[in-house]
């Protein structure tokens, strides 16, 4: 069965300090719009538009999204009490699958009446498995977490201790001296988080992930890539490994294949692993570009480490006229803060791709 799961795929920081990440997740699709409320962040996801009706109704078949816990009902958003007796559970998960059955059953009529798989893929939606690329600058990540994270309670000396993933909790003890090893059943009882089930699931694992990464240090000029220990060398290019400009033409390859991957996504059923066409997913890009307008989302992953002078130069939000007397304000010229500086679009000390390519600026 297919499990809530965050993976690396880009992690980096720039001479400034600024850390940019890029993470794969695996999530159920009920909570897709939970997750676009989160604009700092840049996304790309597996579509029910595009995905062919019948790869998605084996998909729903064969490794359907089945609740992870079952919360009674409650008033408001968040309940607190849980079903616990296998012998309740049971029958309320097959009762899920009969839902998942009956879903099947009349989509495949609709289909059969020469309906769009646009509209028949979503009355599978609720039992969906759905892959997002998610990239996004550090305070993006934070805020993230601050909303989404599970708060796992500890109460030592009549004192509540919160921690956002159980490997943070267990780690807490083991230093502490206390060597007990939580059962996975009492975790969610300890949870005293107030966003849904399943989006806190997500948001501890990329916790986790995050967490356990180490940004590669880019030099100003280099690029934040996904995908980019996958895409390797790319030997189609048109230009020897001895010549000086070898680095900037492959990392600009780089960016187009890994662009192509982040399209590709749209049309990927979770667990389905597509081999590296280097070729074809170039022409993917160039397809992609050449539509009026782009598709533009794509290209917002990869992004270009500023150096100090474009650091200083982009400017987020707006710059009021200030008193002389306030210490921003040095003959007549206003000197942004740090937390002003090197903002584009979404992304602090990155210039995203798709900024370079709707402003025509040569990568």
């Amino acid at each position: 069965m297919t499990k809530i799961s965050a993976t690396i795929v880009a992690d980096s920081i720039n001479e400034q300090g600024d850390r940019l990440t890029s993470v794969l997740v695996t999530m159920p699709r009920i909570i897709l719009s939970e997750m676009n409320t989160h604009r700092m962040l840049s996304k790309n996801t597996s579509s029910s538009r595009a995905i062919p009706f019948k790869k998605m109704v084996e998909a729903v078949q064969n490794d359907p999204f089945i609740p992870i816990a079952w919360q009674k009902d409650h008033k408001g958003m968040q309940g607190t009490e849980y079903i616990t007796s296998q012998d309740e559970i049971e029958p309320r998960r097959n009762d899920w699958l009969d839902a998942r059955n009956d879903a099947v059953k009349r989509a495949k009529y609709l289909n059969e009446m020469g309906i769009t798989k646009q509209l028949c893929n979503r009355l599978l939606e609720p039992f969906m498995w759905t892959t997002m690329l998610i990239t996004g600058p550090k305070s993006g990540w934070e805020n993230f977490f601050h909303l989404r994270n599970p708060q796992y309670e500890l109460d030592i000396k009549d004192q509540s201790i919160y921690f956002k993933s159980k490997k943070d909790y267990q780690e807490y003890l083991k230093l502490n001296g206390f060597n007990y090893q939580i059962p996975d059943e009492n975790w969610k009882f300890l949870n005293k988080g107030q966003a849904e089930i399943h989006i806190m699931a997500l948001a501890e694992c990329i916790w986790d992930a995050y967490n356990g990464s180490t940004p590669k240090q880019l030099k100003a000029g280099e690029w934040h890539i996904p995908f980019v220990d996958k895409i390797g060398e790319i030997t189609c290019i048109p230009i020897a490994k001895n010549s000086p400009d070898y680095k900037q033409v492959l990392q600009g390859t780089q960016v187009m294949v890994s662009v192509a991957m982040a399209a590709r996504t749209s049309y990927t059923v979770v667990g389905e692993d597509k081999g590296l066409d280097y070729e074809a997913l170039i022409g993917l890009h160039d397809r992609l570009l050449a539509q009026d307008p782009p598709h533009s989302s794509p290209l917002e992953h990869c992004a270009r480490a500023m150096s100090d002078e474009e650091h200083g130069s982009y400017i987020k939000g707006k710059i009021d006229l200030i008193d002389i007397d306030e210490p921003e304000y040095n003959g007549g010229i206003y000197e942004p803060k740090f937390s002003e500086k090197g903002w584009c679009n979404n992304f602090k000390g990155f210039i995203p791709y798709r900024y370079l390519v709707d402003n025509k600026v040569s990568i």
